[in-house]
């Protein structure tokens, strides 16, 4: 590794420098919002640049399913696109994309009838006609044209001096092609040239124009390899899909020494590579691919669902098994090929999602950072909160930032380029939160981190001239300012997305001396000379770039940090604990124009001038990587964190700070609320102190009701067998004490970032019930058994007036690491009180040998009003009703 960090001197006159102080003036047009009026709807974009046709100003086109279309010269942000001609619903003859033969143009539907190529060579090299295949006469009996045009790719041809569109025709039952139009303009109309290649021909299913026995002869088959009759390894019954592709989703690329090559293939037997013929855009029938099962030479028969080349349908370089996996496509990127793939199912809860592979070479073989072949051996689940096989390098899930008004989820069948300027795009349709399965085209910036490994931008493209060259060989950005405040995003791979989860950021600094603190705690280390960036977070390495950009729908700079753990982190399955090949997203946004983003923002609970008849909850969450505190004038009346002590007039001061900037705003209030006690400390001890109990066996000694508007403190040590994760403390949450009429539990909260509903069904993993909850936690999983064992656990419990139960831990290791552990769940039925104990599992809990407070005590005749905090002789904290012997300061009373 290269010398990292800033010099001593720097960091020292960094650390020294004062903050300042902001004004309403100083923050007077700080930043504003923006709005997109031109966006593209277009299902699976395919990019491509026309900058033949004018070469000093390129057009920039994205094809897709269904006709969709659009086409730009605003490569400042590819964020506006103009719409040409017509899609499917209102495509006619005069407005067509498509001519015939002759060059009259047809509607779509008549487009894949009669194609121009009549001669091709075959696999030997002989000139033979090429008899006309009708690709919609090809689709399964009944199948139409409209709604089965998916996911064209196009490319120029450099040696025809045409544009070439691959367009697969998709049939039921595997009845698909891929064929070839071609254009002499990127706009049309396109002329049929001929098919590609076929799937489905097995003799099961009728066509439109033929019949099903013997369909093979109606493809091109025996042009590609000879065959006289269905050799057998596709006669398959109808188990095509286990063992070979759908032929669609067509990628057509150059490689190094201008081979033409097509990627296509869908889940079913997996995704495959063809050579194409670059004089007429069709097949090349003449270079030949050997018949291999795992790689190696093999003999003709049955078919084997490991079959990793085929004479016909090319070599397979990913997927197979029915393994989730479509849209290939294949983008060198500096010095590797790179296999795009998209996981998941298209819909808003379908888990769509970019995975990567790389490879020296066109044809493969593709793998991720931990050396994991593209191709799958047998059936795994590889996404959504069940995933059982996570290869593959996650671009990025669902997210969601501060400004965007819903979070992105199903992002996928993406396309990929790289300018003119060296700069490397990903272009791919993208649903969301907010808007049912309506979606549209994102563009953001790729780069290469420093072993080579390809990483998403956190925000869209706006018109950055960065390129990879420049992130290798200058630093664009000083030393001085990185240091700061940022928001922090882990992409997870698990992510529960059948109820479109989505990551959101949390807060971060970075610090001059290359610490990182906040709710990620570790270093960072800067490439000298470079924009290379390294952040080590617990433990892992992620490996990054430093990079400008603008945060989205605002007009907002920031200092962003894409990287990824390409070769440290855990393969361990689970959502927190996978951390290899994992992208990390930290965003520094100018401190001023964030400033004024919360300020504008943020959700106050009252005016300056404001009577209060009731306690305010004060907002403390930051935006944009912004701190959000407040400051009372007299904390006998109101506190600072909003708790009601007495009556009167107060100033509450809000505070907003960001890197060395801070902002403050009075409010003058009258406080008129009903005065709220201190919340009583409980200190619970389970009935059996072993760690050999079964679950639901041993209990809290001591049921605690929570009234609404109440909260409780918790404190005591857990002590586990050290077993599982889940041997450690469970909070339950109730209606009533167990075995009481209409006992039922509200939620089970276990220690380990898990939890289940009891009455309402479901758990934090699947949620079948769409219970709103939150959850989140720090945890070191790699050490979490030892960690919980011996550990102090700090536990806050609010029942809120908007019949939410808030649990906040602060958890002490023995060896002094704290983990912050917080959960919230609204109950599904209102109540006016909550029942609360812990049940162990191999564990047990004990705040019998906690410090209470009380020293020595003096007993005393008569009652002190000291403003101490009270205690009963259990040690338990307890507000002024409390009736019977008190201690407060370290001396009894008696309260009647």
């Amino acid at each position: 590794m290269k010398n990292l960090l800033l010099p001593i001197l720097a960091l020292l006159a960094m650390s020294a420098s004062a903050q300042t102080n902001l004004t309403d003036a100083d923050l007077q047009g700080a930043y504003s919002a923006r709005q997109y009026n031109k966006r593209v709807v277009c299902h699976d974009p395919s990019i491509v640049i026309d900058d033949i046709s004018n070469p000093s100003s390129p057009t920039y086109y994205i094809y897709g399913s269904h006709l969709g279309k659009g086409k730009t010269t605003a490569a400042k942000n590819y964020q506006e696109w103009t719409v040409f001609k017509a899609d499917e619903g209102n495509a006619t003859a005069t407005n067509s994309l498509f001519c015939n033969t002759g060059g009259v143009l047809v509607n779509y539907s008549q487009a894949y009838s009669t194609h121009a190529i009549t001669s091709v060579k075959d696999y030997t090299g002989k000139s033979v006609t090429f008899g006309n295949f009708d690709a919609h006469g090809w689709q399964k009996k009944g199948n139409t044209v409209k709604g089965m045009q998916w996911a064209p790719d196009v490319i120029y041809n450099k040696t025809m001096k045409k544009w070439c569109m691959y367009m697969s025709l998709n049939g039921d039952n595997w009845c698909s092609s891929i064929v070839c139009f071609t254009s002499d303009n990127i706009e049309g109309p396109w002329k049929y040239q001929g098919p590609v290649v076929f799937s489905g021909f097995f003799g099961k299913y009728a066509h439109n124009s033929y019949a099903a026995a013997n369909d093979w002869k109606n493809t091109d088959l025996a042009i590609a390899t000879g065959a006289t009759s269905l050799p057998e390894r596709y006669n398959v019954g109808d188990k095509w899909g286990t063992f070979w592709p759908n032929c669609i989703d067509p990628c057509v690329f150059y490689d190094d020494n201008d081979n033409l090559w097509m990627s296509y293939g869908s889940w079913s037997g997996g995704i495959f590579m063809l050579k194409l013929d670059a004089t007429n855009g069709l097949r090349d029938y003449t270079y030949q691919f050997p018949y291999e099962v795992n790689g190696k030479a093999a003999t003709h028969g049955a078919a084997n669902a490991n079959t990793t080349s085929d004479p016909y349908f090319g070599k397979k370089i990913a997927g197979g098994y029915y393994v989730s996996g479509e849209a290939s496509y294949v983008e060198k990127i500096g010095s590797h090929y790179f296999l795009f793939m998209s996981y998941g199912e298209l819909i808003s809860t379908g888990g769509y999602q970019m995975r990567v592979f790389r490879s020296d070479n066109p044809e493969g073989p593709y793998v991720d950072c931990n050396g994991t072949s593209a191709i799958t051996k047998r059936y795994l689940l590889n996404y959504g909160a069940k995933t059982a096989d996570n290869r593959g390098v996650l671009l990025f899930g669902g997210y969601k930032w501060d400004p965007m008004s819903g979070a992105e989820v199903a992002q996928g069948h993406n396309s990929a380029f790289t300018d003119k300027q060296g700069r490397s795009f990903v272009v791919y349709h993208s649903r969301f939160t907010n808007k049912g399965e309506g979606h549209e085209v994102r563009v953001h910036q790729l780069f290469l981190n420093d072993e080579g490994w390809i990483m998403a931008a956190p925000f869209e493209f706006d018109g950055e001239t960065i390129t990879n060259n420049d992130i290798a060989t200058k630093a664009s950005i000083a030393d001085s300012e990185i240091a700061g405040d940022y928001q922090f995003m882990r992409h997870e791979y698990g992510q529960n997305t059948e109820n479109k989860a989505y990551e959101t950021a949390v807060n971060i600094r970075l610090n001059a001396d290359g610490t990182i603190t906040g709710s990620e705690e570790g270093t960072w280390e800067r490439t000298a000379g470079t924009d290379y960036i390294h952040l080590t977070i617990n433990g892992v390495v992620y490996r990054g770039v430093l990079v400008r950009q603008t945060i989205d729908y605002t007009n907002i700079p920031a200092i962003a940090i894409a990287a990824l753990s390409s070769s440290s982190g855990s393969t361990t399955l689970g959502q927190k604990s996978y951390t290899k090949q994992q992208q990390v997203w930290a965003v520094k946004a100018d401190a001023k124009a964030a400033i004024k983003y919360t300020a504008n923002k943020i959700n106050l609970p009252f005016d300056d001038g404001t009577v209060l008849e009731e306690a305010p909850v004060l907002p403390t969450e930051g935006l944009l990587g912004t701190n959000v505190s407040w400051k009372s004038s007299n904390e006998s009346i109101l506190t600072s964190d909003g708790i009601v002590k007495g009556q009167g007039e107060v100033t509450m001061t809000m505070v907003i700070s960001k890197d060395n900037y801070v902002y403050t705003k009075d409010f003058t209030l009258n406080v008129e609320a009903d005065v709220v006690a201190d919340a009583p400390v409980y200190y619970p001890e389970s009935m059996e102190k072993n760690t050999n109990a079964a679950f639901w066996v041993n209990f809290s000694k001591n049921y605690y009701n929570l009234k609404k508007g109440g909260k409780a403190e918790f404190k005591f040590y857990n002590y586990s067998n050290k077993v599982a994760n889940w041997n450690n403390w469970c909070l339950i949450a109730a209606t009533a004490e167990r075995g009481a009429e209409g006992y039922s539990e509200h939620f089970a909260l276990r220690a380990d970032n898990y939890a289940w509903f009891a009455a309402a069904g479901g758990n934090t993993v699947e949620n079948t019930s769409n219970i709103d909850f939150t959850m989140q936690s720090e945890y070191n999983w790699d050490t979490f058994k030892d960690d919980m064992d011996g550990s102090l656990v700090d536990m806050n419990v609010e029942f809120t007036t908007g019949n939410v139960v808030k649990v906040v831990s602060t958890i002490t290791t023995k060896a002094k690491k704290v983990y912050n552990y917080s959960f919230s769940m609204k109950l599904v039925e209102n109540q006016s009180n909550v029942t609360l104990f812990f049940v162990n599992e191999g564990s047990y809990i004990d705040g019998s040998s906690i410090a209470t407070g009380i020293k020595t005590p003096m007993v005393i005749t008569k009652k002190t009003e000291s403003e101490g905090k009270w205690y009963n002789l259990n040690g338990q904290q307890v507000d002024r009703s409390y009736k019977g012997i008190v201690v407060v300061n370290g001396r009894k009373f008696l309260n009647k």
